[in-house]
């Protein structure tokens, strides 16, 4: 029953996924279509307007809208994302190259975010009201209020061009730096891997204000939760028998946290997936060279596939990471499955 139990759950996420993305297509595809004629950037204003029928025809922009959007599925399925018409590389090829930097870039900005948010939210709800709990609030509401963009340009003129600390932001590594040996696509890693400290070293420098832009400013929710969260757990009956029983206070505090993680567990998961789908800001601020930049300069394009290609990369992440933080809850806390039956 058990084992029904899980597969009927994920066939009902499964589908509600499948349709969720379909949703983003179709709005996608529409408002893309509307934004201008790629055909005219790809000829110039000096092409004829028979060059110009014949290459919207060549590519399709000519017939209907349905009929453009169902052969678009018909390729979606089989895992084509289409051809950039400013690179005239396939769309997947080129979101494969720039994925790893994303993620890079995600991963560094969550571990900042935890290294902060949960400790901070720990101590908070240890004393609420004290110093540490008015500290960790105004740092969450500054985080919550500033635009990451202009956070990080904030950043970026105070310890790269006032304090002389970070590099200028022209994306992973020094214009002209040899990269690593490509093996996972993120350059820290790569180099790490590879052991060029000196490329290490140099591309944490690069990473280091993008990251600690998203840990700022995407990562408050974490801590505000943890405190929240935090504070029901040590005001709940079993800490109170915990401590009336003489138990040492390190040990309440943990039984404590144990409880109170699985909301910030679910918390974590659904911020990770928005950050490696809504890094294009921070992206563009920074140069860096990932999906989020390769989005805004398609769009400048009237790229449409590439803009479809990322969007729906970044939904499915994002719907990705929540299921898996509804899974993880589930595996957890049996209140959570009581709830889905």
């Amino acid at each position: 029953m058990r084992r029904g139990f899980w597969l009927r759950y994920l066939g009902r996420r499964l589908l509600a996924a499948v349709l969720a993305l379909f949703g983003v297509a179709v709005i996608v595809f529409v408002v893309t279509r509307l934004l201008g004629d790629p055909v005219e950037l790809i000829l110039g204003q000096r092409a004829t307007p028979e060059q110009a029928a014949q290459l919207r025809a060549q590519l399709g922009y000519d017939d209907p809208l349905p009929q453009q959007f169902v052969r678009y599925l018909g390729d979606l399925v089989q895992g084509d994302l289409g051809v950039s018409n400013y690179t005239q590389r396939a769309v997947t090829d080129e979101i494969a190259d720039r994925f790893p930097a994303t993620l890079e870039l995600a991963l560094a900005g969550m571990f900042l975010g935890l290294l902060w948010t949960i400790p901070l939210g720990v101590l908070a709800a240890q004393r609420p009201g004290g110093w540490v709990d008015r500290v960790s609030r105004a740092i969450a509401e500054f985080g919550l209020a500033i635009p990451n963009f202009f956070f990080g340009l904030l950043l970026i003129l105070l310890f790269a061009y006032v304090l002389g600390w970070a590099p200028a932001p022209v994306g992973e590594l020094d214009i002209g730096a040899t990269p690593p040996p490509r093996a996972t696509g993120m350059v820290v890693v790569d180099a790490l891997l590879a052991g060029d400290f000196s490329t290490f070293w140099s591309a944490l420098k690069y990473l280091a204000l993008p990251a600690v832009t998203l840990a700022v400013t995407s990562c408050p929710p974490i801590l505000a939760l943890t405190r929240t969260s935090m504070i029901t757990a040590l005001r709940s009956d079993y800490v109170r028998s915990a401590r009336a029983f003489g138990l040492p206070q390190r040990t309440v505090r943990w039984y404590a946290l144990k409880n109170s993680l699985v909301p910030v567990l679910t918390m974590s998961a659904m911020t990770f997936g928005f950050l490696v789908g809504n890094t294009v800001l921070v992206e563009t601020v920074f140069s860096w060279p990932g999906v989020g930049l390769y989005s805004v300069q398609s769009m400048q394009r009237f790229d449409y596939a590439p803009v479809l290609g990322v969007v729906l990369l970044g939904s499915a992440i994002y719907i990705l990471a929540y299921l898996l933080a509804d899974l993880i809850s589930m595996a957890i806390d049996p209140r959570v499955r009581e709830g889905q039956t």
